[in-house]
């Protein structure tokens, strides 16, 4: 059975409650150099958000990933982002809301600090940003009809059932869907819109991670949905393990190196929970 993975701190604990143990640290992000920064973007934004008090964070509201409740930025991802930046002397965080296939692209265009939105990091996005180490793991899973009529179990049991898949716009399920033979797919806005695309039967299955999905049906008990089984896909005999870290523009480098070495902390026995 595939493993959700998130890293966390005892006074984190409601976050995990979505389904989630610590993260092992085994995998590694994007390939850096590991140079420090130099200018507004880099070493100078760590010490202007220290002056200044806050950074700005960009998220797409999904939960439990990240996602505004009652006006206030609240989530798994800010919650490890508020330990680490307080701790480096940065007591607020300002969320910048956009859809999820917009976040590196305003991250590039300075409308935000650093991506916290639970992105999952891939070859094709760390050609244009950095990613910190892993924050968290997530197996892949279906939100389905009760008894899951079509049986689907995977990627490639979607595409032979013939059904049509939500997905989020600019998503791993949307291109790891394609890459294994899905062709009828639809693109929902938010997991809100997921839901009730589901109801509409527009859709037959909506994807994402089983966090995601989870957190879904606890806010929605009696939706006459359940989830498939947690999986990890598997492309051209190799599994796409999906780990999922914080994002900072490629000259960030410096702000990224203090994000890892406090995460690390948080890893720690001493700190973590199991």
């Amino acid at each position: 059975m595939a493993v959700e993975r998130v890293v966390t701190r005892r006074n984190l604990f409601r976050y995990a409650a979505a389904g989630a143990v610590v993260a092992s640290g085994a995998l590694a992000g994007c390939s850096r150099t590991g140079t420090a920064d130099s200018g507004a973007g880099g070493q100078g934004l760590l010490k202007q958000a220290k002056e200044r008090g806050y950074l700005t964070v960009g998220f797409a509201g999904e939960a439990p990933y990240a996602y505004k409740e009652g006006g206030d930025l609240t989530g798994q991802d800010p919650a490890v982002h508020r330990e680490i930046w307080t701790s480096l002397g940065i007591k607020e965080l300002r969320g910048v809301q956009v859809e999820f296939g917009q976040l590196i692209p305003g991250l590039n265009a300075k409308r935000f600090d650093v991506v916290a939105a639970g992105m999952f990091i891939l070859p094709e996005r760390c050609a244009q940003a950095k990613f910190s180490a892993p924050v968290y793991v997530a197996p892949q899973a279906f939100l389905v009809p009760a008894g899951n009529p079509k049986q689907i179990t995977d990627f490639p049991s979607v595409a032979k059932s013939g059904i049509t898949l939500g997905v989020l716009p600019g998503s791993v399920e949307a291109s790891l869907g394609k890459k294994q033979g899905v062709t009828k797919t639809v693109e929902v806005a938010s997991q809100r819109d997921g839901l009730s695309a589901l109801k509409a039967n527009r859709i037959q299955a909506f994807a994402l991670t089983s966090i995601s999905l989870r957190n879904m049906l606890k806010d929605n008990p009696n939706s006459g949905f359940e989830l498939t089984e947690p999986f990890t896909p598997v492309v051209d005999g190799k599994e796409q393990i999906g780990a999922g870290g914080a994002v900072f523009r490629n000259e960030s480098d410096e702000l990224r190196m203090a994000f890892d070495r406090e995460l690390a902390k948080l890893r720690s026995p001493a700190s973590c929970w199991s």
